[in-house]
């Protein structure tokens, strides 16, 4: 029975992964057709390392942070809703959807390499924490379609959603955490250019 539970783990874990990575793609090939000075302003690299050679690193972090919470909180809210599985999917494959954008306006834009050490650490690593939240979601949205469709007991949700919403709280810590890291790295990557 583990091994089972396992499995369909790893099987949600590669679905959420390629939704991502197909979202990527997608965005890659969008942005063949997009303005280039488009894309360098979208993808905000240069804006990030500006913004922290001049002491702004407050407003990189915010903006890593936001950016990033606001995600969080939409496959947050998915999780209460029996019936969101694909949304929790399409919002993984979205996020990759702007990272492609992104990526492209980052290979487009000057000093390739600081702008590519200022954006690709936070990205990937975001992206990583979101997939595991839309997991959180994915599951907590099947116990409710089973509540729906069954006489099971309903007693147990509530301990289920108070587990939920922690490991969601940790979840935006570490967003945190990782938004300060990504202010850090620019301020650095600012002061050796």
């Amino acid at each position: 029975m583990n091994e089972e539970i396992q499995r369909k783990r790893m099987s949600l874990d590669i679905v959420l992964a390629a939704a991502a990575v197909v979202g990527v793609t997608v965005g890659v090939i969008l942005s063949l057709k997009m303005d280039d000075s488009a894309l360098v302003s979208l993808a905000g690299a240069e804006r990030k390392l500006s913004a922290a050679s001049e002491g702004g690193w407050f407003g990189v972090f915010l903006d890593s942070f936001f950016g990033t919470a606001v995600f969080l909180c939409a496959v947050f809210l998915c999780g209460f809703s029996a019936v969101a599985q694909p949304a929790e999917i399409f919002l993984a494959a979205f996020r990759g959807l702007g990272l492609g954008l992104c990526v492209r306006g980052v290979y487009l834009g000057g000093n390739v390499l600081a702008s590519m050490a200022a954006f690709l650490p936070f990205a990937v690593a975001s992206t990583g924490v979101l997939i595991l939240s839309a997991r959180q979601a994915f599951y907590l949205s099947m116990r409710y379609l089973s509540l729906s469709v069954t006489n099971e007991n309903r007693l147990g949700i509530r301990s289920y959603v108070h587990d939920y919403t922690a490991k969601f709280l940790l979840y935006l810590l570490l967003l945190a955490v990782l938004a300060a890291s990504d202010a850090l790295l620019a301020g650095f990557l600012a002061g050796i250019m």
